[in-house]
Formats: structure tokens, C-alpha cells, sequence
């Protein structure tokens, strides 16, 4: 079975369902820019009241469609995941009508419009441009995380240094993606597509080390190095205050606990 005989398999049993007002294929599907390790997303659009019942009538449709190994609602029913015997995986969100009006016709193909909502959206996003509370609460997470190196290492914890150096590495991600925003961020598994290429070769070029103390601190280091002269950046050309006193007591505590001179 395809993808495509898929969606038209959930189409036709999920027509009955007359709560349901729109199915959409969201996601890289549903903009035309799946890949052969895309996942299938779904949107649907009803009253809140029948979102629980229109997730397990949908989890219903494609068990009977495909032999699932794995499923999972959340926050009643406005999110379900699942997936396939053949490792599909597949997901469902419900939203209400209002929060449906908000969203723009390029992120979405139709699979079922009973009254043509799709198009009374607009067909495509303003152009993309950093958003300024992300900028200012990633720089300040960047920094409580950096921090906690000494904590971590004063315990001999490497490997929750591993873990934070991780974190840190992720928000450096978060922090590109906010230098230059793509109309559609796209999912989690596929930055390569959305981030400039030489911001991939930056991220490949990082130290990865093991639970060794003192590799784990000199990446933390490498890594505020690459990260706080760009979020400053950013954050001048936003307007942004930038959080002086918490980067000088973070500069201060690592020096004097690990030895380690941010520069």
C-alpha cells in the first residue's frame, strides 16, 4: 500500500464522521517535501468536545489499514501517535475551528473539506523573521545551562555533562534557526533541510566527547565561543537587551571553579 492509497483509505472511513470538518495532510507531506523517511502528519479540525472520539474513530480507520505496533493519545485526544508493523509512523492533531484560522494553505494538501476551510486561509506565511522573546529566552537558557558545567563537574558528574553539553549544542541549533527563519521549520529529524550550509558544517565540526571531565569542559567552552557572540549579535540587531550582569557571573563562576576563561 502507498502513501497515497493510505490517505485515500482514511478518507473514505473517516467521511462518516460528520464532527470532523477538515483532515488535512500536514507536514512534509502535505507541502510536497517528504522525503522516504518523511512521517505522515494529519491535521484535523472540530469542536473540542469530539476530539477524543474523532482520535480513536481515526486510530480505528488506520488500524484497519495498517497492522499497528504502537499508539499513543495525548491531551485528550489532540494528539495521537502511531505506528506501523513497517515503521510508518503516523500522527493526528486536533485543533478547533479558531486555532485552524490562523494557519496558512501551503502547509496543507486536503484529504476531507466538507466546507472548503482550507480556502479561507491564506495561501502563504509573511515572510519569516526572528522572534524576539525566543531570542532573549534561548541566550538566558544558554547560559543557565552553561553554568551548571561547574556544578557537574565539581560532583564528577560527566555524565550529565555529557547531557547538558547536549542541551547546549541543541540551543545553538534554536539560536541559527532564529538568525535566518524558514517559512516552514520543518520537523526535528531533518535540520539539514532548513539550516544554512555552512551552520551544518559548524554543528558536524563540534567536539562530541565522551564522559571525560576535562574534554567535557573545553567543548562547553568551544561551544559558548561559537554561541554568546551570535546571540549578542542577534540580539543588538533585535533591540534586545542583552543580559550583561548573568554572562559576567557565569564568566566569573567558571573561572574560578572549573578554570575555564570564556573568551
Amino acid at each position: 500500500m502507498t502513501i497515497d492509497d493510505l490517505v485515500a483509505g482514511l478518507a473514505d472511513r473517516m467521511a462518516g464522521q460528520p464532527a470532523l470538518q477538515v483532515l488535512l495532510l500536514a507536514g512534509s507531506h502535505g507541502r510536497g517535501a517528504a522525503d522516504a523517511w518523511s512521517d505522515l502528519d494529519f491535521l484535523g479540525v472540530a469542536e473540542p468536545d469530539a476530539h477524543q472520539g474523532l482520535s480513536q474513530a481515526w486510530l480505528g480507520a488506520l488500524s484497519a489499514l495498517r497492522p499497528l505496533v504502537y499508539t499513543k493519545a495525548h491531551f485528550g485526544g489532540r494528539l495521537v501517535n502511531a505506528i506501523t508493523d513497517d515503521w510508518l509512523r503516523v500522527d493526528l492533531s486536533m485543533v478547533d475551528p479558531a486555532r485552524f484560522a490562523g494557519r496558512f494553505q501551503a502547509e496543507f494538501r486536503p484529504v476531507i473539506d466538507r466546507a472548503s476551510l482550507l480556502a479561507t486561509l491564506a495561501p502563504t506565511p509573511p515572510p519569516p523573521a526572528p522572534d524576539p522573546a525566543r531570542v532573549a529566552a534561548t541566550t538566558e537558557e544558554f547560559l543557565r545551562v552553561l553554568g551548571l558545567l561547574a556544578v557537574g563537574a565539581g560532583r564528577g558528574e560527566t555524565v550529565l555533562l555529557v547531557r547538558g553539553l547536549g542541551i547546549l549544542r541543541d540551543l545553538l541549533v534554536d539560536l541559527m534557526h532564529e538568525e535566518t527563519p524558514p517559512a516552514f521549520r520543518g520537523g526535528a529529524l531533518h535540520i539539514s533541510r532548513v539550516l544554512p550550509g555552512e551552520d551544518m558544517a559548524l554543528l558536524e565540526s563540534l567536539p562530541y566527547p565522551g564522559p571525560d571531565r576535562e574534554a567535557l569542559i573545553a567543548a562547553h567552552g568551544t561551544l559558548a565561543g561559537i554561541f554568546l557572540p551570535r546571540a549578542r549579535a542577534l540580539s543588538e540587531r533585535l533591540g534586545l537587551e542583552w543580559p550583561e550582569a548573568f554572562e559576567a557571573a557565569t564568566r566569573r563562576y567558571l573561572k574560578r571553579e572549573v578554570g575555564l576563561a570564556l573568551g
